[in-house]
């Protein structure tokens, strides 16, 4: 999973390739095939199963959701599809497709929340028990209800269309 921050004014890595298409040929759905795509589709995050409602960007191999706990609006997931111990378990194409899809999802992120910089952060190999400790220290950030992830989903899945 890469988590997507913004942040204004504070200078934090931007761009993760200076030409991403000199690397790799990767291609991506239209909107329309994405979103059809996400309607019939279910996703997990580790233990728990999320709701395509949550998912507002999806490839082949990776997929975006709203953050439950953001810690400031636009907050977001990036996630490979495919469940893996370690980052170094994820193939060169399922590497090459979460950072493309993270800097496709950052880069209208940025725009839309009028941000200066993203920060991108990996998080892996978390077990059940460490994931469920971490989310108890996340308490004192408001958890949402359903309805607010899957509204915020909807106007991020906008950006894409």
């Amino acid at each position: 999973m890469i988590k997507l921050l913004h942040s204004r004014g504070v200078f934090t890595p931007k761009a993760l390739f200076s030409n991403p298409s000199s690397h790799f040929s990767c291609r991506y759905a239209s909107s329309s095939s994405i979103n059809l795509k996400m309607e019939s589709e279910f996703y997990t995050f580790g233990p728990y199963k999320i709701n395509q409602k949550e998912v507002f960007y999806s490839t082949a191999l990776s997929y975006a959701l709203v953050n439950l706990k953001p810690v400031i609006p636009g907050n977001v997931l990036v996630c490979p599809r495919r469940e893996v111990k370690r980052f170094v378990d994820l193939t060169v194409e399922e590497t090459s497709d979460l950072w493309l899809a993270a800097q496709n999802v950052g880069n209208r992120i940025e725009h839309h929340y009028n941000a200066s910089s993203l920060t991108f952060s990996i998080q892996v190999d978390v077990k059940e028990k460490e994931l469920k400790e971490k989310l108890d220290l996340d308490k004192e950030r408001k958890e949402r209800s359903f309805e607010e992830m899957a509204q915020e989903a909807d106007e991020l899945r906008k950006l894409f269309a």
